[in-house]
């Protein structure tokens, strides 16, 4: 496979406003989920998360399912994750953002880092949602710099953005599927990886506390790190959303 260059999988990136949120590309919250509300919130989640994909043994969390739920809804069937990704002071925060409520649509549960590498979000979401959307990342422990912590590119929501179309065009036929976001990192982990250092741009490493909560844009270069030491935890619950005027392909939940 011809490996394609940035140029040819990007379209430069909107004009600079308002859906720019700042010259960072993500809002940190600090203690946003810290209060008596907030708290009983995560303590609720947790307990669901270590019903359904651990144990306790002689008082030692054991993760069965280090990952979480292995489907990207399960906030559909449990409403201790529902509950605690409506929570008002998020919503509120999201509405600021991007202009509208936001409506999540995807978890990824799992108490590891993704391991995922380099990539933006914009390109994985329907060409009309734009920069209608919003990632969170709400922590659940203060996280270890060794447990493969969630890293983004300070400003690159204003580098050229990858397209939908483009980099499936770029992909071997055989590699379209339902898995070509995984595919896509084949080339875009490269390119990436690249422009970080042509740009000499600054790499975030994500280090919160409990009760901390990201907001990234849409079109942040990031990435969930490799662990230095699997066996430390990275409890963290993360979703995805989009402005209920953009999304309407999703299901009710």
């Amino acid at each position: 496979m011809n490996m394609p260059d940035y140029e040819s999988l990007s379209v430069n990136p909107p004009e600079p406003g308002f859906l720019d949120w700042n010259d960072d590309g993500f809002v940190l919250r600090q203690g946003l989920l810290c209060d008596e509300v907030g708290e009983k919130l995560m303590s609720d989640y947790e307990e669901c998360w270590i019903k359904n994909n651990g144990a306790i043994v002689d008082g030692s969390l054991v993760m069965l399912n280090p990952g979480g739920w292995p489907d990207c809804t399960p906030y559909r069937r449990h409403p201790e994750l529902m509950d605690i990704l409506l929570h008002r002071p998020i919503s509120e925060q999201m509405a600021q953002l991007i202009g509208e409520p936001a409506a999540v649509h995807l978890n990824l549960t799992g108490w590891k880092s993704t391991t995922r590498d380099w990539h933006q979000d914009t390109y994985l979401n329907p060409p009309h949602v734009g920069d209608y959307y919003v990632a969170v990342w709400i922590a659940l422990e203060d996280i270890h710099p060794d447990s493969g912590p969630f890293q983004m590119v300070r400003g690159s929501h204003r580098w050229p953005v990858v397209t939908q179309e483009k980099i499936l065009a770029a992909l071997p036929a055989d590699k379209r599927d339902y898995r070509w976001p995984t595919y896509s990192e084949e080339i875009l982990t490269p390119i990436f990886t690249e422009e970080i250092v042509k740009r000499n741009a600054e790499v975030v490493t994500h280090l919160p506390k409990r009760g901390d909560v990201l907001f990234w844009h849409s079109r942040l270069v990031h990435r969930g790190s490799v662990p230095n030491d699997k066996k430390i935890t990275r409890r963290a619950l993360i979703a995805h959303y989009s402005g209920i005027n953009h999304r309407s392909d999703m299901p009710t939940a």
